[in-house]
């Protein structure tokens, strides 16, 4: 992506001159540029619809210069800028959905996400049907599937980051424990919700289990690891990596939780996978004295269990609770963990879930 603020400076109406405090506000960190393009007092490009200002700044991130750009923002018509826009790409809609970005030019960004969520036909008709678009509305909406992104579901859907990630993780891991084939019905099904609370609660819904009594045999993972299958092995294992493996003699023999070895790597490791309704997750892996291990060592670990069947991430009784959390006076707010980095959304160290 080009820096607006770097493009070739081509003065197509003469001297860009000083900046007025309207064209500041309402272009921000495009201002000087588009100055060049419209000198002071920016009377034509003031008098653009706002949808043609919009389009303005989009091209600037373009491989175009200024004069060609000034020239399509405001002669073009409708349909030739919004193909500008989408790279050729024919859509309906665009520049009227433009009007609804507000006055104030947004960053390159939020530009971004605003042209990715529009090429798929479903969120466009979305918002094509929107009064009021905001960036963080959008974000927002990229956190979700894009099955879960049908107007029944997103007018409801709250104002936070944190509940609308869990929801998306909520119908991953539906869609895991009844197949991909049934991702559409799951998505069909939250529709008929007729609030955020509902909504929330009939994915909450979908993470317990159909049947009771289901145990699955443990993943099998790759020769460079060995099982612990007996309580003297658990007690050997325990003792070399410092730990307290022991006190989950009765998960590890109810067969709800399995423990591993890393032997054959840069670094030995002790992991930890735990069965929920969703299947095995990785829940915890460490080096000896519970130190944090290699990114090295983790991505193998991570890559050995994912090809045998398993996951990682939150156990689905973890996130069941935090969605009901979410909307409920009593039990919440809900503490949403920190999953800004690969590491973090792991989840691991929740031996208890």
């Amino acid at each position: 992506m080009g820096n607006p603020m770097t493009r070739r400076h081509v003065r197509p109406h003469g001297r860009a001159g000083a900046l007025t405090p309207l064209l500041r506000f309402l272009a921000g960190p495009y201002a000087e540029t588009l100055a060049i393009a419209w000198p002071a007092p920016h009377v034509k490009f003031l008098a653009l619809p706002s949808a043609r200002r919009h389009a303005a700044a989009i091209l600037l991130d373009r491989d175009l210069d200024l004069e060609e750009i000034a020239h399509i923002a405001a002669y073009g018509r409708d349909g030739d800028v919004a193909k500008h826009l989408m790279h050729g790409q024919a859509t309906g809609g665009l520049m009227k959905t433009l009007s609804r970005l507000g006055e104030t030019l947004w960053d390159t960004a939020d530009y971004d996400v605003f042209l990715s969520l529009f090429s798929d036909e479903n969120t466009a008709q979305v918002l094509r049907h929107t009064d009021e678009i905001r960036p963080a509305q959008l974000r927002l909406i990229r956190a979700l599937p894009v099955l879960l992104r049908r107007p029944k579901i997103l007018r409801h859907i709250p104002d936070s980051k944190g509940a609308v990630e869990d929801l998306a993780a909520t119908f991953g891991l539906a869609v895991r424990m009844r197949g991909q084939t049934q991702a559409a019905s799951v998505a069909h099904r939250w529709e008929r919700a007729a609030s955020s609370e509902r909504l929330f609660e009939m994915a909450a819904d979908d993470l317990q289990p159909a049947r009771f009594g289901n145990i699955l045999s443990p993943p099998d993972l790759p020769p460079a690891f060995f099982r612990v299958t007996d309580r003297k092995m658990l007690g050997q294992v325990a003792r070399e990596f410092r730990n307290c493996l022991r006190d989950f003699t009765g998960d590890i023999a109810a067969g709800r939780m399995a423990v591993y070895v890393l032997h054959d790597g840069v670094e030995r490791a002790v992991l930890a996978l735990r069965q929920d309704p969703a299947g095995w997750r990785l829940a915890e892996a460490k080096g000896k004295g519970n130190m944090d291990l290699r990114e090295e060592t983790l991505r193998f670990i991570v890559d050995a269990v994912e090809r045998a069947g398993g996951r990682t991430g939150e156990s689905s009784w973890t996130l069941a609770r935090r969605l009901h959390e979410h909307f409920c006076s009593r039990c919440g707010p809900a503490h949403v963990p920190n999953r800004n980095t690969w590491e973090n959304q792991l989840m691991l160290g929740a031996l208890w879930d």
